[in-house]
């Protein structure tokens, strides 16, 4: 027996470690599943196990997973889309399980890859019972108080952007004076950010939306510090966020910065 009945799938960034972190707190021990060169090497010290995996290495993942004898698993961080489209590194099992799907999408990918692993009996379930503490409450609003037509930008920023994620495009968009200026594909949020600062120079806002049927297992937005540092580095004003549908990471840092920078972040 594996002395756990609970595995992490732990991509890039901070979101793994705090799940660990909460789950550690409540007693439980946490077998991870790490990506090579991808995850961070912290995780190690808080899992109960950790298995380390190739990435993109799906048959290898599976056979790690069946043996481990877990029986549910949560999938957490970031893995980079534009690797499924390339076909870059992929092993046999995860070319013909690409190939099996409608498209590639990145919610069709999660969820293709969360059927493969329930069909080995393991249940993939919720995150959020231990990640309630990241989600921002509505009306939330830290460091400069937005004025009236900041908001009304931000609230038509949010509208369009929750359209953009629903149709599985990306969940993050640039806007600047009311227009859209760059929308993110599979680049991801700081290279969309990069460039719609770029095309729209300063005053910019950016606005970080879920889904408007979000499945919380499923890629929930996740901003942080290296997020909000980003754009007001390129001249970004305001970050507005979906309350109750996004993670935000290094809250109190988060909060000191957007007050020190006279930045507003903004929970819609």
């Amino acid at each position: 027996m594996s002395g756990s009945r609970l595995a992490l799938f732990a991509g890039s960034g901070d979101l793994p470690l705090e799940f660990l972190k909460s789950a550690s707190r409540r007693g439980e021990k946490v077998i991870t599943f790490a990506l090579s060169g991808i995850t961070q090497p912290a995780v190690e010290e808080i899992s109960y196990r950790t298995f380390w995996i190739k990435p993109f290495k799906l048959g290898d993942f599976l056979k790690k997973l069946a043996s481990s004898q877990v029986r549910e698993i949560v999938f957490l961080g970031k893995v980079e889309h534009r690797v499924a489209l390339s076909l870059s590194g992929l092993d046999l099992k995860a070319l013909k399980f690409l190939f099996s799907l409608k498209d590639r999408k990145p919610e069709t990918i999660i969820k293709g890859i969360f059927s493969e692993v329930e069909r080995l009996g393991v249940k993939v379930v919720d995150p959020i019972p231990y990640l309630t503490h990241l989600l921002v409450p509505s009306g939330t609003v830290m460091g400069k108080v937005p004025s009236e037509e900041l908001l009304e930008e931000l609230s038509s920023g949010m509208e369009i952007t929750r359209k953009i994620a629903s149709l599985d495009i990306g969940q993050t968009v640039v806007i600047k004076d009311g227009g859209v200026v760059a929308v993110e594909a599979v680049e991801g949020t700081d290279e969309c950010i990069r460039r719609g600062a770029k095309l729209a120079g300063k005053g910019f806002i950016v606005c970080k939306a879920a889904r408007e049927s979000q499945d919380m297992k499923v890629d929930v937005p996740t901003v942080g510090i290296e997020t909000v540092r980003l754009i007001k580095s390129l001249g970004g004003k305001a970050l507005a966020i979906d309350s109750g549908k996004t993670y935000l990471l290094n809250r109190e840092e988060v909060e000191d910065f957007c007050k020190k920078h006279n930045f507003s972040l903004v929970s819609l």
